[in-house]
């Protein structure tokens, strides 16, 4: 059963959001338990695609699939998450993809760099980012997780599975908010 009829997929059979499910499996692949070879096995996944054992056993896990779209869009949740997962640090919560609060928006003006005067992910970028929809927003959203795993970026999983994961009003309410975000950094940045 859907919360809004603009839901591409129906939220999961137990109690959390798909925005809390997709905080629990950041937190399950950051935790000691979780293979290296599946961690890379994600990594190097085609998110259009998905083949990976480990996909399907998180996915089976926690039981998200319904239907080829949803393998798609958790397919880009996952290669996403594992992307952007260090492999090093002390604690799960210190490996994690995900860092509660951390906006989408402000992380991507910012690239964890408080101090920062112009943007990490460029303004050009950002816009692109927004106004792609489907396929296209499927691929630049790749190309940014590997831009932020290589600058050892992380945000809030939450909001970025929101808007990977639904379309229409509901996404657009997740892009207006990850908007606000980069353009309160950005003007932050240049007082």
């Amino acid at each position: 059963m859907t919360t809004e009829a603009t839901d591409v997929i129906e939220q999961p059979s137990t109690s959390m959001s798909w925005g809390e499910v997709a905080v629990r499996i950041a937190n399950h692949i950051a935790s000691e338990g979780f293979g290296r070879g599946d961690l890379a096995a994600l990594r190097r996944m085609d998110p259009e695609s998905p083949d990976a054992a480990a996909f399907w056993r998180l996915t089976a896990r926690y039981d998200v699939l319904r239907g080829a779209e949803s393998e798609r869009r958790w397919g880009l949740v996952l290669h996403g998450i594992a992307l952007m997962t260090r492999t090093g640090g002390e604690d799960a919560s210190g490996r994690s993809a995900h860092v509660r609060g951390m906006s989408v928006g402000r992380m991507l003006f910012s690239g964890g760099d408080a101090d920062r005067t112009s943007a990490f992910y460029s303004e050009s970028r950002f816009n692109r980012l927004l106004t792609a929809r489907g396929s296209m927003l499927r691929t630049l959203l790749a190309r940014m997780f590997r831009m932020m795993a290589a600058a050892d970026v992380r945000f809030d999983w939450y909001q970025m599975s929101q808007l990977i994961l639904r379309e229409g009003e509901s996404a657009e309410r997740v892009r207006r908010s990850i908007a606000r975000d980069y353009y309160w950094a950005e003007n932050r940045a240049n007082r």
